[in-house]
């Protein structure tokens, strides 16, 4: 324990941060922006506890997202009782359940922090916003069609144009796995594959579907056999040897695999890969033995089958315009009734979009889309940038019927999207978005003090200003001189200074100076105290 006299290091844990003035005037210019737009379609405010129980976090978004969750306690051992919140849509439905007597349909924003135990990284932290608009007690797809309408116009007003809204079903998700006959069991490693179809293609989705279920104990050491022999430390005539005597890999799974791998690699090599993709490469070739590795295991269940696999490519090929693609979909799953009413669910919300005047340019439909959480049951939705730069998505949401009811005998329907606002915030600061106007004080002006005889004047100029509606610093220090006064005006970023001299005074007149990039390019006039707070606000 350190004592009272020892200096404890000013560091902050990883993934936390500060935010300090000049950054918090951003945050507060969107969080303000997208205030007023949730406010403008009816959404009402709402704040919710930091620490729920455990009890209400635990079970609701799937054990990947679980392992994320912050326990929180008080005294000296932890019972595991209590949580930092991990989102905002959780609670939400716990004050439903809570609140019966709510008027439905219940439309509410808020805007709060949420912890997760993420890997730190860039746009990515262990502390931050969540923007959220919800609205629970209505199936209509018009709720879910204001709920990305609200998004787009969000973003629009903040100054993102290259904005598309990618919209999917979880039920037309549920019925293209019935189709292919992916086992109940696997649906999630379906999922996380699928997920995957715009960054990794069409072939790198077979290979990711074909090792579901697959043991994973010698992938390791086979990937590092590939990447050495791509980087031509292993000789070919040596994988043998070396798969066998250095990585200990059965001998039987060897033989199986050396020739395909052989082949790979020699097909990769001519390709010449260049050092940041060795990792990938050599991924790449262990999936392409998924067929092998079946083999070796000898697994009858617990992986995808070869026709499954087929069978959801052939799906995954369909493109074109929305309806097209559902009318295609349509035919294919005609049998399945959770993708026909999953297919019914998108039409209606398409031609939702249409008549809140939502450009048909702004939002697609990606039936690979699926978005990780568990609790989704209907449509989901996602926004990407792609101008004037792609960006990672910096919302997401969707329908999630059933996650009320784990809360209360009575469940109701629910809809709703999360805005990314940590994304958005670092997007603008990149792209250099953010209005002109914006500075790094809240202050229009700084009264500065010229001497101590002078005080008096300048506390009540200060004063009649507030009241007139400008935002106004003062100085502390009569006995500091007037440069250094007008120094800390320019170093905060308050854009105006105000100088009360003895004969100003007596003429009941200030010097307000516009401060410049340098003092050549500050301009300054003399006026009437009744003309100061005019002059400001004119100016």
């Amino acid at each position: 324990m350190m004592t009272m006299t020892e200096k404890s290091p000013a560091r902050i844990p990883a993934g936390m941060r500060d935010i300090l003035p000049a950054q918090m005037i951003k945050r507060q210019y969107v969080l303000d922006v997208v205030r007023e737009v949730f406010e403008e379609f009816g959404f009402e405010p709402l704040q919710t506890s930091a620490i729920e129980l455990s009890d209400t976090l635990l079970g609701k978004y799937g054990p990947d997202a679980e392992r994320l969750i912050y326990k929180a306690w008080y005294g000296d051992s932890p019972d595991g009782e209590f949580a930092l919140r991990y989102d905002l849509s959780v609670p939400l439905s716990r004050v439903i359940a809570m609140y019966p007597d709510l008027p439905r349909p219940f439309k509410r924003y808020q805007i709060a922090p949420v912890w997760r135990a993420d890997r730190p990284q860039k746009g990515r932290y262990r502390e931050f916003y969540q923007c959220d608009v919800d609205v629970v007690g209505t199936e209509s797809m018009l709720a879910d069609a204001e709920i990305i309408a609200v998004v787009y116009e969000a973003l629009n007003r903040l100054g993102f144009r290259g904005v598309t809204i990618s919209i999917n079903n979880r039920k037309l998700l549920n019925g293209i796995g019935q189709y292919a006959g992916v086992p109940e069991g696997l649906q999630p490693g379906l999922y996380r594959s699928i997920d995957k179809l715009d960054k990794i293609g069409l072939d790198g989705v077979r290979r990711e579907l074909l090792m579901v279920g697959v043991p994973t104990d010698y992938v390791p050491a086979l990937q590092r056999t590939a990447r050495l022999a791509l980087q031509g430390k292993i000789p070919q005539e040596s994988l043998f040897d070396g798969m066998v005597n250095d990585e200990r890999l059965p001998e039987e799974l060897v033989r199986r695999v050396l020739d395909p791998l052989t082949d790979l690699v020699e097909d990769a090599s001519a390709e010449q890969v260049p050092g940041n993709m060795l990792q990938a490469v050599s991924r790449d070739i262990v999936q392409e033995l998924a067929p092998q590795l079946r083999d070796f295991y000898g697994l009858q269940e617990g992986v995808i089958p070869s026709d499954v696999v087929k069978r959801l490519l052939e799906l995954l090929q369909i493109t074109g315009e929305a309806n097209t693609v559902l009318d295609n979909l349509g035919g294919h799953l005609a049998d399945y009734p959770q993708a026909v009413e999953g297919i019914a669910e998108l039409r209606d919300l398409f031609a939702y979009l249409a008549m809140l005047g939502i450009p048909s340019a702004a939002y697609a439909l990606n039936f690979a889309m699926v978005r990780g959480l568990e609790y989704y049951t209907g449509p989901i939705f996602e926004t990407t940038i792609t101008e004037p730069k792609a960006m990672p998505s910096i919302t997401g949401g969707g329908r999630y019927d059933e996650l009320i009811g784990l809360f209360a005998d009575t469940s109701y329907p629910a809809t709703g999207t999360s805005l990314g606002i940590e994304r958005i915030i670092d997007a603008m600061d990149e792209l250099d978005m953010f209005p002109v106007g914006i500075r790094s004080s809240v202050a229009d002006v700084l009264v500065t003090i010229f001497d101590p005889s002078t005080q008096s004047e300048s506390l009540r100029l200060a004063t009649k200003l507030r009241k007139t509606g400008v935002k106004t610093s003062l100085y502390y220090d009569p006995l500091s001189r007037l440069g250094d006064q007008i120094g800390y005006a320019s170093a905060t970023g308050i854009p105006f200074v105000i100088i009360l001299g003895p004969d100003e005074i007596a003429q009941e007149e200030a010097t307000i100076r516009r401060l410049g990039d340098s003092p050549e390019t500050s301009v300054q006039l003399t006026v009437k105290f009744n003309e100061v707070a005019q002059t400001i606000l004119n100016w």
